[in-house]
């Protein structure tokens, strides 16, 4: 992977809780998003999820208000000794849930916005 690679979108860290499911399976599991952009998120998974690249997934991002829900393709996974870390890309990320996402770190991460701010 080219570490030199600009990002499409601006990535937050703004922790959030998630439900994943794989389509066509009944297994579902939690886990967290590290950071998240209107692209993918990282998420930090128990060592004992089953997620591999090119996994597409069914993802729930349980926010305060509303749960959306989006798909994803995992992009990377790394195993360290107390948890795994994966890449998710978005896919077919509806328009309608950018307020949503930007709302979300406006009101709980708003540091997150400032930071971002000055960075550009």
């Amino acid at each position: 992977m080219n570490t030199k690679t600009q990002r499409k979108f601006v990535r937050f860290n703004a922790p959030l809780y998630l439900k994943i499911s794989f389509p066509n399976k009944e297994e579902s599991f939690s886990a967290i998003a590290k950071d998240i952009s209107l692209g993918g998120a990282k998420l930090v998974l128990d060592l004992s999820h089953k997620v591999e690249r090119e996994d597409v997934l069914s993802v729930f991002l349980l926010l305060p208000e509303k749960t959306l829900n989006i798909p994803g393709k995992v992009v990377w996974v790394k195993d360290y000794i107390d948890r795994k870390e994966a890449g998710l890309s978005f896919l077919n990320f509806p328009e309608i849930y950018k307020e949503d996402i930007y709302n979300y770190i406006f009101k709980y991460h708003r540091e997150e916005i400032t930071k971002k701010w000055w960075q550009m």
